[in-house]
C-alpha cells in the first residue's frame, strides 16, 4: 500500500502541477495582453491629445491671419482657404476626441471648440457681407486673444489626464 499510495500522490502532484502550470501560463498571458491593451489605449489617447492640441492651435493661427487680413484689407482666398482647412481638420479631430477622452478633458476641448466656431462664424459673416449686429473685426480680435487661456487649459488637462503633469496654480476655473 505504501508504494501504491506514493504512486497515487505522485500522480496527483503531477496532474496538479500540469493544471496549475496551464492556469499560471494563461494568467500570465492575460496579464501581458491587458498591459498591451492598456499601453495601446494610452498611445491612442496621447496621439488624440497631440492632434487636438495641434489642430486647435493651427486653427487659432489661421483665424488670427484671417482677422489680420480683414483688419488690414489684405485678405486673400489663400487665407480664407487656410482657415477653412484648419477648421475642417479641427472638427474631425474634435469628433475623434469625443469618442476617446475623459469627461474632464472633453469640457476643456468643448470650450476651445465653441470659441473657434464663434470666431469663425463672425469672420465668415463679415466676409460674406452679412454680419450680425455684434460681428466686428474688433470682436474677432478679442476672440483670438481670448483663445489663449482655454488653449493652455486643454494642454494642462490633457497632460494631467495622461499622468505627466499637473495644473499650474495660475489657472483657475
Amino acid at each position: 500500500m505504501d508504494a501504491a499510495l506514493a504512486t497515487l500522490l505522485v500522480g496527483i502532484a503531477g496532474v496538479g502541477g500540469t493544471v496549475a502550470s496551464g492556469y499560471l501560463a494563461q494568467r500570465a498571458a492575460h496579464q501581458t495582453l491587458s498591459r498591451e491593451n492598456e499601453r495601446q489605449r494610452f498611445d491612442n489617447l496621447r496621439n488624440c491629445y497631440i492632434g487636438v492640441n495641434s489642430r486647435a492651435r493651427n486653427c487659432r493661427y489661421a483665424l488670427a491671419d484671417y482677422v489680420q487680413g480683414m483688419a488690414t484689407g489684405t485678405l486673400t482666398d489663400e487665407i480664407r482657404q487656410t482657415a477653412a482647412t484648419a477648421m475642417s481638420d479641427h472638427r474631425v479631430q474634435f469628433d475623434e476626441a469625443q469618442m476617446l477622452v475623459s469627461d474632464t478633458v472633453l469640457v476643456e476641448i468643448r470650450s476651445v471648440n465653441h470659441l473657434l466656431n464663434v470666431l469663425y462664424g463672425v469672420l465668415r459673416r463679415i466676409d460674406c457681407g452679412a454680419p450680425l449686429p455684434n460681428d466686428t473685426v474688433e470682436r474677432a480680435k478679442r476672440l483670438v486673444k481670448e483663445l489663449w487661456t482655454p488653449l493652455k487649459s486643454i494642454g494642462e488637462a490633457m497632460r494631467l489626464d495622461l499622468g505627466v503633469g499637473g495644473r499650474h496654480e495660475a489657472i483657475s476655473h
